[in-house]
């Protein structure tokens, strides 16, 4: 049997980004039995299984992994081709699945989907928080929100701000420990580190304008959640080498005081990355350049 029922095959890939057809039905405003006839269909006209069902979870096969990365390519340029053919005009619409380290996603890039989403009624959302690196070629995210430098070729990566890394500590931590007069003297002090399987961040590459200067910390403290360490900070359990949209709220109210402000982290960026894929959504560009308008003069630059 043919492939006839393109809808078929979009309502195949919406289940593959939802992990279950329930979740793809209600994305669809569809009623599950109608999702799982239309799998069955596609299944029956390309000859394969798509995935293995059983009553506790479903699993996508080999086959229907393969299949889904050439559906998304297929309907992107479906997708493209429309764009083409209204010249631009039509209203945005689709999903965008986005991924952002979780402080700065629950306090800039959640607000700022708000606002984008009053502008473009039609476009959905998936955005999942994160404090370690998503892989974008493995799944079904579209964009990532990523710190610092990238070390993947095949990501294309779009500046959006600046991404600066300062160190604080509370008021009460300095009353009892001392403020530190040079990088050297950090050793000396509980050091708040950033910390998951495989990565170790024990090593603070300082700078002062003139010259670089590596810091190897300590601490009794580590952690992978930048929500975490800021609590630990502001608690006055030690120094952390803070982002300065995570931390300017709190240094401009007196929560927290720069330590060593003449260093501070070697300056790195806060990028919009995503997969070498072909076509680009005009979605996905859309909301690229709003992002990079709305953090053009962002609030935290002026710490």
């Amino acid at each position: 049997m043919a492939l006839r029922n393109l809808d078929d095959l979009a309502v195949f890939v919406r289940v593959v980004e939802h992990h279950s057809f329930s979740a793809a039905a209600r994305s669809l405003h569809l009623a599950p039995k109608t999702v799982s006839k239309q799998i069955a269909r596609l299944e029956q006209a390309l000859g394969t299984t798509l995935f293995e069902r059983n009553t506790r979870n479903l699993r996508i096969t080999s086959e229907g992994r393969a299949i889904a990365q050439r559906a998304r390519v297929a309907l992107g340029i479906l997708e493209e081709v429309q764009e083409l053919a209204t010249g631009g005009s039509q209203e945005l619409s689709g999903t965008i699945r986005l991924t952002a380290p979780t402080p700065f996603g629950r306090k800039f890039v959640a607000s700022a989907i708000h606002d984008f989403c009053r502008q473009h009624p039609r476009v959905d959302f998936d955005l999942r928080l994160s404090d370690q690196v998503q892989d974008l070629y493995s799944g079904d995210l579209d964009l990532a929100i990523r710190m610092g430098e990238l070390t993947d070729s095949r990501l294309v990566a779009r500046r959006m701000t600046d991404n600066r890394r300062i160190l604080a500590a509370s008021p009460a931590y300095l009353k009892v420990h001392g403020q530190p007069m040079q990088p050297e003297e950090l050793a000396l002090h509980n050091c708040l580190v950033f910390a998951y399987p495989g990565l170790l961040q024990n090593t603070w590459p300082l700078h002062n304008g003139r010259r670089d200067k590596p810091v190897a910390v300590k601490g009794t403290l580590s952690s992978d959640s930048g929500d975490v360490l800021h609590a630990w900070c502001l608690a006055g359990l030690g120094i952390s080498l803070r982002e300065t949209w995570d931390i300017y709220e709190e240094l401009r109210d007196g929560r927290l005081v720069r330590v060593l402000p003449q260093w501070e982290a070697t300056p790195s960026q806060i990028s919009l990355v995503r997969a070498r894929r072909e076509p680009v959504p005009r979605r996905l560009t859309v909301f690229g350049d709003f992002l990079l308008e709305r953090w053009r003069d962002a609030p935290w630059d002026a710490v």
